[in-house]
């Protein structure tokens, strides 16, 4: 059914000849302007959007520094300063505790007898009398 359809179809647009042709070429070229054109009207729309958000904030931070409240690009500030702070006292933290070991060891050290490291020093001499009889 599709067949005969199509082939009537080619048929009745064959008869019309030439203003069937210049008539499909003209909704070829309106359909690429119109694609063309809302694309134009889309990007120029994203644009202006973009454009809008950024003057809006623009004004609600200068509104917000007026009466004295921080902006977002102060709290980003100080939240990138709190961060690099928190990282400086963890540092200190791990070099307060190896020093405190370092301490910890060396009060330990000085807190033992001094033990000759010789084991020939420490044992006791040998009576030669007893060697005589």
């Amino acid at each position: 059914m599709t067949d005969s359809a199509r082939a009537y179809f080619d048929t009745v647009f064959g008869m019309a000849g030439e203003p069937a042709r210049r008539a499909r070429e003209f909704a070829g070229k309106v359909r690429e302007d119109l694609r063309s054109g809302s694309e134009q009207v889309r990007e120029h729309g994203t644009r202006t959007a973009s454009d809008l958000r950024r003057l809006v904030r623009a004004e609600l931070d200068a509104g917000l520094i007026r009466i004295g409240v921080a902006t977002q690009a102060d709290l980003d500030d100080l939240n990138l300063r709190l961060e690099h702070s928190e990282e400086q006292i963890r540092d200190l933290r791990i070099r307060l505790a190896e020093a405190e070991a370092r301490a910890n060891a060396a009060a330990t050290a000085a807190a033992k007898p001094s033990t000759p490291s010789d084991p020939a020093a420490t044992m006791e001499p040998i009576d030669d009398e007893e060697d005589d009889a």
